[in-house]
This record gives C-alpha cells, sequence and structure tokens, in this order.
C-alpha cells in the first residue's frame, strides 16, 4: 500500500439537504488530503442535486450520480463500483466525520498491514450535531457470538481496504436496515484476526426523526433477528423484545400501530423459525395474554 494511499468514501443520499452539506465538509476538511468523496443519490427533489452540482464544480474530489435506486444499500454498491482508493470509508449523508478521522485510520493500516478493516469509538448526536451519548462499542476481541446481542460497530466509523469488498462482494440489497450488521458478520467471520480498532472517536452518527434507526425500527428488528439466524444460528428474542418495550413505552397515538397486539403477533410470526421454538412460545403467550397489549 503507497504511503499516502486514496481514500474513497462513499456516501448514500436521499433528501437529506438539510444535513449533507456538513457531512461533506467534515469528509473534504480532514487533514488528510488524498481522499475522494462519491455520493450516490437515490433521485432527491429536496435541493441535494443542485448542491451537489454546485460542489463538485468547486471541489473535484466529489464525484456523484443521481438515479432511484432499492435503498441505501444498493445506494452504496453502486458508489463502491465507482471508488479508484485503495482504502474505503463509508459515511451517511447525515453523519460526521471526528476531525483526523481518516489520517488516524491510514495510520492505522500503515502500522498493521495485516488488517483489512478498523472502526473506532462513535456518537450519537442530534439535528443540530449536539453530543447525545457514546455508542456502545465493544473491541474485535471476543468471540464472534457477541453480535447476536446487538451490533457494536458504530457504522460510520469503519474504514476497510478495497480488497475486502473484492473478497466479500456488494452489500445485501434486500435488506433495507440492517445491511451493515450484516456486512460486519460476512468481515468478522471472513477475516477473524484481520480487524482492527482505534481508540479514538472517529465518526458522530446523527439521531432524527428520518433516520432508519428511528423510522424503521419493526425493520430493524426484523432484519437484525434475519441476520443473527443466517450467521450464527437461532436469534436470542431480546431483539423482538426490545421493539415490544419501545412501543409500550410510547403514548399509543404516537406508535402508529392500530392494534399492537395483533402488530407483535404478526412481528413474531414472521421470526418464528429464526429463533428458539421455547422463546416463541413464551413471547407469544405473554404478548397474547398481557393486559398491556389491550
Amino acid at each position: 500500500m503507497p504511503a499516502s494511499p486514496l481514500v474513497s468514501v462513499v456516501m448514500p443520499s436521499f433528501d437529506q439537504r438539510r444535513f449533507i452539506g456538513a457531512s461533506i465538509d467534515s469528509v473534504l476538511g480532514q487533514d488528510y488530503g488524498h481522499v475522494e468523496l462519491i455520493v450516490a443519490d437515490g433521485g432527491s427533489t429536496d435541493g441535494t442535486v443542485d448542491y451537489l452540482a454546485e460542489r463538485s464544480a468547486a471541489d473535484d474530489r466529489l464525484r456523484w450520480l443521481s438515479e432511484r435506486d432499492s435503498g441505501p444499500a444498493e445506494a452504496i454498491n453502486r458508489a463502491l463500483a465507482r471508488a479508484r482508493g485503495t482504502l474505503i470509508g463509508w459515511l451517511n449523508s447525515d453523519d460526521l466525520y471526528a476531525p483526523g478521522a481518516v489520517a488516524r485510520a491510514v495510520a492505522a493500516f500503515a502500522a498493521r498491514p495485516d488488517w483489512i478493516m478498523v472502526y473506532g469509538q462513535g456518537q450519537h448526536v442530534d439535528v443540530e450535531a449536539a453530543f447525545l451519548d457514546t455508542y456502545p462499542t465493544r473491541r474485535p476481541t471476543g468471540p464472534i457470538g457477541r453480535f447476536a446481542e446487538g451490533c457494536f460497530i458504530c457504522q460510520p466509523t469503519v474504514f476497510f481496504k478495497k480488497s475486502m469488498h473484492v473478497l466479500l462482494g456488494d452489500l445485501d440489497e434486500d435488506l433495507k436496515a440492517a445491511f451493515d450488521f450484516e456486512y460486519w458478520l460476512r468481515a468478522f467471520r471472513a477475516f477473524p484476526e484481520r480487524i482492527g480498532f482505534i481508540d479514538e472517536v472517529q465518526a458522530m452518527s446523527r439521531l432524527h426523526d428520518d433516520c432508519i434507526t428511528l423510522r424503521m425500527r419493526r425493520r430493524v428488528a426484523v432484519e437484525g433477528v434475519k441476520v443473527v439466524a443466517r450467521h450464527l444460528g437461532k436469534a436470542p428474542v431480546h431483539w423482538i423484545t426490545t421493539y415490544a418495550e419501545e412501543l409500550l413505552a410510547e403514548p399509543p397515538a404516537e406508535r402508529n400501530v392500530a392494534d399492537l397486539r395483533q402488530h407483535l403477533l404478526e412481528t413474531l410470526d414472521e421470526v418464528r423459525d429464526l429463533i428458539g421454538p421455547a422463546d416463541y412460545s413464551m413471547l407469544r403467550t405473554t404478548v397474547e395474554t398481557d393486559r398491556r397489549f389491550d
């Protein structure tokens, strides 16, 4: 790998005009200048396309395309196909790199040529980029079974060698929420001794009403179960119980669910074959009899 490798940052985007400028600034403003940014836009109608045209005319490190896609995974795959760098970063159009993040990743790969992927600490921030909390990151050491409890990798903190993408292939476009989680599991299974860690805050993940984490909570839970079952066997039932508890914590008028009990029973049935039979029976009985679900 050259001493100053080109780092390609891929950025999926759809109608994120209010955030994408800050995200682009956090990439092109890094103190490591040998970067390119590829934005794969899904056909935004909120002014994003005009903004991208303006920004790319002023800085040729930014390239972009805008066409309809089936979701973020397809957008990322399109951007990856255009990446020219030896190292890849992946930043969503509402997230932010911390200052020095790219340089730290490059230095980590230089120090450990055997590493094929690195990630670091992450933070959640709000719409104004104010700190909310620290992402519950865990180091790569330890059994892969830890992924059954949830994703401990903050996605925008990840950098990987282009060779990893060549070896693993594209992201799973059938997944609309857990495609990053599935990719990390693939990487950990394929390269268990080649995942590195940077013990610094590498990125900020923005939480707001339109982000996948908040907007698609049911899909996040169901796809989490499917990904765990695909790679590790039967999934723990907590993926569904946590979703149920989140719904119970909300006022009924804000749940966007007409019949809570029926909604949860249908969700449970969707993952019936992916969790243990005892867990399925226990949770189904709870949902059917607990008055909180009336």
